[in-house]
C-alpha cells in the first residue's frame, strides 16, 4: 500500500474521524484508524463499536491499493505538526507504516486489518434525502437538552421522529425539553421513531455543515441510523427503548405571556449568574407589568439584581430557574425576541419560543429556591 496526499486533505479527514476514536478503549485496535487506498480514493475508518465513521477523499496522485491500521492520535499529531503546504506519502513497509514528508520520516506500528471491527451490514427500511444544513440545524437546536449518564438510558440521547414528511428531533433530561422540526422532507408517508445515543448526536452536530446546500441521505433501520454525504458515511447503533410522550410535557394551559429582547435577556442572565449559588445555579425571575427583575444570591450573602423591560401580559409572579438551563435555551434561539408562556402555577414548566421562526420550542421546569 502507498498513497501520496496533501497534508491539508489528510488532516481534514483525520479531524472528521477523531471524535469517534475512544480515548479509553478496551481493545487496542479501537485506538487505530483503518486506512483504505484504492486507485482513485483514500478512506479513513474509525469505530468505537457503537459508531462507525468513514471519511474519504479523491486522490490526484498515483497510488498502490491496500489497507493498514495505524494509531489515529499519532497520525493526527504528526499531520498537525507538519507545514500546511506539506505533501505526505504513507506506505506499508514490512510490518510498519512509514510516513514521509520533506525531510521528515515517521515509522509507525500497525495492527492486523482483519482485527479491525466492522459494523454489521444492516438493512435500512427507511431512506430519504434532505439538505445538510437543515439537518444540522434541527439537531443543533436540541442536543444540549440530552441527559448525561442518566439511569433512564433512553434520555441519554435524542428522539428522531419521521411522520408525514416532517422530521422532528426531541431531547430532554427531565429538567428541560427541546423540540425542533423540519417539514417538507421527501420521505413519503413513512413513520418511524428512533433514539440516537448522545455521543452519536454530538458527532453529527460536529460533522454536518450548517452552511452547506449539499443533500445528505438519511437511512433508518431497526437497530442502526446512517447519514451519507459525499465526504463521509456515519453509522450508529440505536438505543432500544421507548421514549417518553414528549407532547404531554409541553404545557397547554397558558395564562401568562411575555416577549423579551433575546440579547438583553441573555446579557442580564449572564451577569446575574456570576453571584448565583455555584452548586444549584438558581436565579429568581419576578414578572410584573412589563418589568422583569432577575435576582441571584449565594451562601456568602452576595446578591446580583438585574432589571429590564419586557412585554408582559398576566398576573405578577415569581419563579425560580437553574440559570444554566435558561442560558442554554437563549443561546439556542437565534431570533431577535423570545416569546414566553406559562400557566398560573409557578411549579409548572415555562415554554420559550423564537419570535420569527416557529420551528422550535423549549420547556424549562422551575426550581424551588
Amino acid at each position: 500500500m502507498k498513497v501520496t496526499i496533501q497534508r491539508a486533505a489528510l488532516f481534514r479527514l483525520l479531524q472528521m474521524i477523531s471524535g469517534v476514536v475512544e480515548r479509553r478503549q478496551t481493545l487496542p485496535i479501537l485506538a487505530n484508524v483503518l486506512v483504505t487506498v484504492d486507485e482513485t480514493s483514500l478512506s479513513l475508518t474509525a469505530t468505537d463499536m457503537e459508531i462507525e465513521l468513514v471519511a474519504s477523499a479523491t486522490l490526484t496522485e498515483p497510488s498502490v491499493p491496500g489497507m493498514i491500521t495505524v494509531s489515529a492520535r499519532k497520525l493526527l499529531d504528526i499531520c498537525r505538526a507538519l507545514p500546511e503546504d506539506a505533501v505526505i506519502t504513507l506506505a506499508l513497509e514490512g510490518d510498519h507504516a512509514v510516513l514521509r514528508s520533506g525531510r521528515s520520516r515517521f515509522l509507525l506500528t500497525t495492527l492486523p486489518t482483519e482485527d479491525f471491527p466492522a459494523v454489521q451490514d444492516c438493512p435500512f427500511s427507511i431512506e430519504f434525502s434532505m439538505d445538510q444544513s437543515r439537518l444540522q440545524k434541527v439537531i443543533g437546536k436540541v442536543h444540549f437538552a440530552m441527559g448525561q449518564q442518566d439511569v433512564r438510558h433512553y434520555l441519554n440521547g435524542a428522539l428522531f421522529e419521521i411522520d408525514k414528511g416532517v422530521l422532528r428531533c426531541i431531547a430532554t433530561d427531565g429538567h428541560r425539553l427541546a423540540y425542533s422540526f423540519a417539514d417538507s422532507i421527501d420521505a413519503g408517508a413513512v413513520q418511524a421513531k428512533v433514539i440516537l445515543p448522545r455521543k452519536s448526536v454530538l458527532e453529527l452536530v460536529r460533522l454536518l455543515d450548517a452552511n452547506s446546500e449539499e443533500n445528505v441521505t438519511v437511512c433508518i433501520g431497526e437497530n442502526h441510523f446512517r447519514v451519507k454525504s459525499s465526504d463521509f458515511i456515519f453509522t450508529s447503533r440505536l438505543i432500544n427503548a421507548q421514549y417518553p410522550d414528549y407532547d404531554k410535557l409541553i404545557p397547554r394551559n397558558i395564562e401568562n405571556t411575555a416577549i423579551a429582547d433575546r440579547d438583553l435577556f441573555k446579557q442580564a442572565l449572564t451577569r446575574a449568574s456570576i453571584l448565583s449559588n455555584e452548586k444549584f445555579r438558581g436565579v429568581r425571575l419576578h414578572l410584573d407589568q412589563d418589568n422583569l427583575r432577575i435576582v441571584a444570591n449565594n451562601p456568602e450573602q452576595e446578591e446580583a439584581e438585574e432589571m429590564m423591560q419586557m412585554e408582559y401580559q398576566g398576573n405578577g409572579m415569581e419563579i425560580g430557574f437553574n440559570v444554566t438551563y435558561l442560558l442554554d435555551v437563549v443561546s439556542a434561539i437565534s431570533s431577535t425576541d423570545i416569546h414566553w408562556s406559562c400557566g398560573g402555577d409557578p411549579n409548572s414548566g415555562v415554554v420559550f419560543r423564537p419570535s420569527e421562526q416557529d420551528d422550535s420550542l423549549y420547556v424549562v421546569m422551575p426550581m424551588r429556591l
